[in-house]
């Protein structure tokens, strides 16, 4: 067998190689692959809606077919889309709302999974439609919204009944109710990025988004206090993905906390108004402006196409009333070495300790506060909250704050 033969043997080996690796290249990142198992998101290329007042569709153009599922809420009306893990190409200001939509919001809801909520002027039918491959091999999905009466939307809505999200349970006082840390454990600080995914939080002067702002803060601050001897960090989320208020308790409580930080960096409707805030729970709000960041807050859930859950039955325990109580006294001594620490090394706000009714600081076992770095509203502040320097900065006084009062608690303990 001449040499030449096997040359040119082996180069037709190596090369039915090559097809075989470009198919298989190919199998996994054409739009037609299944999802199953996919790295890649669905792609999201635009959202477009046209109507009127009695009749509006809001039409999806994807790069592949979806698996969605829907699901209608009332107060207010809304109608929930939930997709597999999508890139939104479009731009967020380009959509414009119009005829019976009132607003579009999109986002992640974790790594696997996406949301829309589409909120619409008042009570509806639905007629929706499968999705279409459309010439350019593009995939259609539209909902065609009608004005409808009461009666017809709670009729349709009934039909759609389904479990509530995952996401949305409470929290049982046996998870942790009297679990004090023993002086050989480490002392845990839960940190909680504010929003997230679906929810952006508020928006700056100049388009940054608060859920961006608090993301980066966290990771810092996890970074500072693990520099500190007995201190573990956890943060409640480590990526663009949307939690509910009930799961960032919950994720406190069974971390085993012994403080909880959620960290924010709201819009207010004065502009002039900057600085550092920091807040602790009360029924009565200290103030206005602390009322009306507790109602946004609050509301976030319902944002991501969440239903606000009841209220808590075990209110009425007398036992759980009691560790309330001593909850809220260590978190107000907390918050005012917080003020004290931030004070030094940062603009605070005129009566920097403030209260308010927040959801995300109710767990009744760890004491917790609201940090708001500074507000969005405001331009110099909105430079700052995207200023490195200062935030570290913002940190370190923070893990300051921490240090003093670790160091306290666990005294106590021994």
């Amino acid at each position: 067998m001449s040499a030449c033969f096997i040359h040119n043997q082996l180069t037709l080996i190596r090369f039915a190689r090559i097809l075989v690796l470009i198919a298989a290249v190919y199998s996994v990142f054409s739009p037609a692959h299944s999802w199953a198992g996919d790295p890649l998101p669905h792609r999201l290329f635009s959202i477009d809606l046209e109507g009127d007042d009695e009749t509006t569709t809001v039409a999806l153009i994807f790069d592949r077919e979806p698996d969605v599922s829907l699901r209608m809420l009332r107060g207010p009306e809304r109608l929930i889309v939930d997709l597999p893990a999508t890139a939104f190409e479009m731009a967020a200001e380009k959509i414009t709302p119009k005829g019976l939509i009132q607003s579009i919001r999109y986002g992640a809801m974790d790594k696997e999974r996406s949301r829309m909520v589409i909120g619409l002027r008042g009570p509806f039918t639905l007629e929706e439609q499968r999705a279409e491959k459309d010439e350019d091999g593009r995939y259609r999905l539209a909902f065609t919204f009608n004005l409808a009466s009461r009666t017809a939307f709670e009729s349709m809505l009934r039909k759609r009944a389904v479990p509530a999200d995952a996401v949305a349970i409470s929290t049982q006082k046996a998870e942790r109710l009297n679990g004090e840390t023993s002086s050989d454990k480490p002392f845990t600080v839960v940190v909680d990025a504010g929003h997230g995914g679906i929810d952006h939080g508020a928006h700056g002067r100049h388009g940054v988004k608060e859920k961006t702002i608090t993301l980066a803060f966290a990771r810092q601050l996890k970074e500072q206090l693990e520099k500190i001897d007995g201190v573990r960090a956890v943060l409640t989320r480590d990526d663009d993905s949307f939690i509910s208020l009930n799961q960032r308790v919950r994720i406190g409580r069974q971390a085993g906390a012994n403080l909880f930080i959620s960290i924010h960096a709201d819009s207010v409707r004065q502009s002039y108004v900057r600085g550092a805030t920091v807040y602790t729970i009360s029924k009565k709000a200290s103030d206005a402006m602390a009322a009306d960041l507790a109602d946004s807050e609050n509301a976030v859930d319902m944002v991501a196409g969440l239903d606000l859950p009841e209220e808590d039955e075990e209110v009425t325990d007398i036992l759980l009333d009691l560790t309330r109580r001593e909850t809220k006294g260590f978190s107000l001594r907390f918050a005012g070495k917080l003020v004290e620490s931030m004070d030094d090394v940062l603009l605070m706000i005129k009566r920097p300790h403030r209260h308010a009714g927040f959801r995300v600081l109710t767990a009744p076992d760890v004491p917790s506060v609201l940090v708001e770095l500074g507000y969005l509203s405001n331009d110099r502040d909105e430079k700052l909250l995207q200023d490195d320097e200062w935030r570290r900065r913002a940190a370190t006084a923070i893990a300051a704050a921490v240090k003093k009062y670790a160091s306290a608690r666990m005294a106590a303990l021994r």
